[in-house]
């Protein structure tokens, strides 16, 4: 089984890539938000889907990354198509956020994804998907994640309130004090 490659891109389109690995070219679906410059260095963790009719490939700049899509294959009805469309619809925390605050309408505005298979996502994953698991796998806590985190402990809110508000932090805040801000606002929601 192949589980990484690090290469250069030949060919980057939407959804996949063809990395150079020593003279040899691998055909990597990516999510479509997968961006590589072509004289970059790229390392990928790997899925590779092998059936009777087929060997894929799918790469993952992050092993966290990597562990949620083979989350989200493992629900019963999704295969690997849907789950690296999921992966493409937002950042693993806002993903994971959305399993745990059971917001079935984010799954629903994905491309192959029905009430059923949103709710199955739902009520399969969301047991697997714990604040420790998303602390130390999922995404990587950035110094600033973690003094956000630390931040609204001190103030007396409790791990499990923090988990669905932390995850849903838009992106567009950059600042520690902006996503402090915007927690406190919003956590009582």
């Amino acid at each position: 089984m192949i589980s990484y490659l690090k290469g250069k891109p030949i060919i980057s389109r939407t959804g996949f890539i063809i990395l150079n690995v020593n003279d040899v070219g691998y055909k990597i679906n990516v999510a479509a938000t997968f961006e590589s410059d072509k004289d970059e260095t790229v390392e990928l963790f790997i899925h590779e889907h092998i059936r009777e009719d087929s060997d894929e490939l799918y790469g993952f700049a992050t092993l966290g990354e990597l562990e949620l899509f083979e989350l989200l294959i493992s629900v019963n009805g999704i295969g690997p198509k849907v789950a690296i469309s999921t992966m493409a619809s937002g950042r693993p925390e806002e993903i994971t956020g959305a399993i745990i605050s059971e917001n079935l309408a984010f799954f629903k505005a994905i491309s192959g994804v029905g009430s059923k298979a949103a709710a199955r996502i739902i009520l399969d994953l969301k047991s697997k998907v714990s604040q420790e698991k998303i602390g130390n796998s999922f995404f990587s806590k950035t110094s600033q994640t973690e003094e956000v985190f630390g931040a609204l402990e001190s103030l007396g809110y409790k791990k499990y309130e923090l988990e669905k508000i932390i995850a849903a932090i838009p992106s567009d805040l950059k600042t520690s004090e902006e996503k402090v801000r915007w927690c406190v606002k919003n956590i009582s929601k």
